[in-house]
């Protein structure tokens, strides 16, 4: 078999994989939400070794939103209008407001995901294996939208505490991948 094609099935088991276990009941799954990650990590890095750095990302990308796209219509569901009126959410103006709730998910939002963004386009602008102007372009493009997409997540969630772990652990990882093989050498 061809090794773009071994990577392209990769891709969509472990995409299949996520989705499998989006399906799942709350709690379980978590062994194919792990093993789905790594297949889609890894199959990012065949395409990257296969084709190359830039062509190869290029490739994966596509190939991830494809195989995707394919994966949510697989599984979806057609499903009869609802006759009976659903419950809304209450207006922002009908909630109680906590003020230090509200300050600390701010700063959660604005700093620490800035601090995981940056974190992230230094770690991919130090270890991708692409010429360095290159790596420090996408790197810096990179900060802007995954700053924008982790404030997004953090304040579309409601539990702080677990947007706070997964933020500090992505800036752990990211500084970890940028600064730590100068630290060892």
């Amino acid at each position: 078999m061809d090794v773009t094609a071994e990577a392209f099935l990769l891709l969509a088991a472990g995409i299949f994989s996520l989705r499998w276990a989006w399906l799942q009941k709350r709690g379980e799954g978590r062994g194919f939400v792990v093993g789905g990650w790594l297949a889609i990590v890894s199959s990012f890095y065949v395409f990257a070794h296969v084709f190359g750095g830039e062509r190869g990302i290029t490739f994966a990308l596509l190939a991830f939103s494809i195989a995707g796209l394919l994966a949510v219509t697989a599984t979806l569901q057609l499903r009869n209008k609802r006759s009976e009126p659903r419950d809304r959410a209450m207006e922002p103006e009908q909630r109680r407001t906590n003020w230090m709730r509200a300050i600390g998910k701010s700063l959660l939002a604005v700093v620490l995901a800035g601090a995981a963004a940056i974190g992230v386009g230094v770690a991919f602008a130090v270890a991708m294996p692409m010429p360095a102007t290159d790596k420090m372009i996408i790197g810096g493009l990179m900060v802007p939208i995954l700053w924008g997409g982790g404030m997004a997540w953090t304040l579309a969630d409601s539990k702080l505490l677990r947007a706070t772990a997964i933020l500090l652990i992505i800036c752990a990882v990211g500084y970890g991948i940028a600064f730590l093989p100068n630290f060892v050498s």
